[in-house]
């Protein structure tokens, strides 16, 4: 056992953890790809599913399913014994940009704590295109969703803030997203 940690201690550390913080390691380009999708952790997979699909358009399931397992419990933290049930939506066109639903089943999860009115240091926002914001507000009021900021002018846009599902803060553009630049 000492052999192999003196092994670990004189083994050549890799490329990014020698760099100091004056020079960063550099990235290939290429390296990483576009954002594949956002994983939101929520307490009731159905309402949330019925949210991203009826109220903002995301009507293709792209994958659904569920696990359990020692290796998912590691990536998650949570034990596991743990169910996980998860959908995967996504708007038309490329897998790209979608949203992961995942519920757990069996493990306590703390909800992230968060001051409402306004954005918070580490606080991720789901922003979107939509051509018309009238349509979206006319939705979200009749689910009751809160609205934090009707639409604003920002250069030559209206955007629109609001609360999704688990108070998920999500900003609206109004752009076709379609048209040709």
């Amino acid at each position: 056992m000492r052999t192999l940690a003196l092994l670990l201690a004189l083994a050549p550390l890799p490329a990014f953890a020698q760099a100091s913080p004056q020079s960063p390691p550099t990235v290939t380009k290429g390296e990483i790809s576009q954002l594949v999708r956002t994983a939101l952790f929520v307490s009731d997979l159905e309402a949330a599913t019925g949210f991203y699909r009826d109220v903002l358009g995301l009507q293709e399931l792209f994958f659904e399913g569920s696990f359990t397992g020692r290796e998912a419990g590691a990536v998650l933290g949570i034990p596991a014994g743990a169910k996980t049930k998860f959908r995967i939506l996504k708007a038309e066109g490329t897998p790209y940009g979608m949203i992961g639903l995942f519920q757990i089943e069996g493990a306590k999860l703390a909800k992230v704590k968060k001051r409402r009115g306004g954005v918070n240091i580490g606080e991720g926002v789901l922003v979107f295109y939509q051509p018309k914001l009238e349509p979206l507000i006319a939705r979200l009021n009749a689910g009751g969703w809160t609205i934090l900021s009707p639409p604003v002018k920002i250069g030559r846009s209206r955007e629109l803030m609001f609360y999704g599902p688990d108070d998920v803060l999500i900003n609206v553009m109004e752009r076709d997203h379609r048209a040709t630049p």
